[in-house]
């Protein structure tokens, strides 16, 4: 039997051997990152389709918001468009990053179905606005809404 090719020298197989390791580990360490940044995000549900036949809007003041001491009016209206009084209103209000303290706060009986309620933007950024209305019979409804707040 007659072999016909080049002579790979021994130096050349650890080069290749190497070269294999480095490769693997590259992947490994490009699969574990992945991982890992993976688990870094909040995830963040989509306010699933509403079943109520509220309107829902959200305003804030200052329009655009900036950093510190605020408020956002918050109007609600029924199926048929008439201001809805009288509920309690809880916001929620947190950044879409993690490791952010949420800003809480809650509003009273609005007046025409508008309730502001005053917060504080601690931090400039993307934020999302969670509005918990409690109607005086008990129905519950909730919206969210994306902020962004400015530096001042």
């Amino acid at each position: 039997m007659v072999r016909v090719g080049r002579r790979v020298s021994p130096q050349h197989n650890r080069c290749q051997s190497a070269l294999r390791d480095r490769r693997g580990a590259l992947f490994l360490l490009g699969v574990t990152l992945l991982l890992l940044l993976a688990g870094c995000g909040r995830v963040q549900q989509a306010n699933p389709a509403t079943p109520d036949s509220y309107l829902v809007t959200l305003t804030a003041d200052p329009a655009p918001p900036v950093v510190g001491n605020a408020a956002v009016s918050v109007t609600l209206r029924d199926a048929a468009g008439q201001p809805v009084d009288n509920a309690q209103v809880a916001i929620e209000a947190n950044m879409s990053h993690a490791g952010m303290t949420p800003v809480m706060a809650d509003g009273a009986a609005g007046k025409d179905g508008v309730y502001r309620v005053p917060l504080t933007w601690t931090m400039a950024g993307d934020w999302y606005v969670d509005v918990k209305f409690t109607l005086p019979d008990g129905q519950k409804i909730t919206r969210r809404f994306p902020l962004q707040v400015l530096a001042k």
